[in-house]
């Protein structure tokens, strides 16, 4: 079974409330809402490999740090370094690009779906990108 990546989209998502999301627009005036406390299981969920649950979790906790700066994504990829199995900070970085990549590969919906689930791929994947420098120089400083 290959792996599928839908949006779970606000509309009746286990009886929330409009106060129960915060709104993040995206560069091209898009907005992703983000469910305030169900940031593991919302807004996509990935189905189809062996470990569906803990991609759904790493992607949409990953989502959720759009509204964060530069810095909090450093400490954010500092602490999934930390959670992972591997030892070298580039590496887990050139891991989750791939896996990012094969994520934007399996997106499914409506075609504005498809639109801004690319959307907010790439923008994590540059926010990740943005924030390598300094994550790379944290988690070195951290294993000398």
């Amino acid at each position: 079974m290959s792996m599928k990546v839908i949006w779970k989209r606000p509309d009746g998502f286990h009886n929330a409330t409009p106060d129960d999301y915060k709104v993040i627009t995206l560069e091209t005036g898009a907005n992703l809402w983000l469910h305030k406390s169900n940031s593991e299981w919302y807004p996509f969920r990935l189905s189809g490999d062996w470990a569906r649950e803990e991609s759904t979790n790493k992607m949409n906790l990953l989502i959720n740090q759009l509204g964060e700066d530069k810095p909090d994504w450093s400490t954010y990829l500092l602490k999934l370094f930390y959670e992972s199995q591997l030892d070298d900070p580039q590496t887990f970085l050139n891991d989750l690009n791939k896996w990012l990549n094969k994520v934007k590969n399996h997106l499914k919906g409506d075609t504005w779906e498809l639109d801004i689930m690319e959307q907010v791929v790439s923008v994590v994947d540059s926010k990740i990108k943005d924030a390598s420098e300094q994550f790379l120089s944290q988690a070195s400083m951290k294993a000398h």
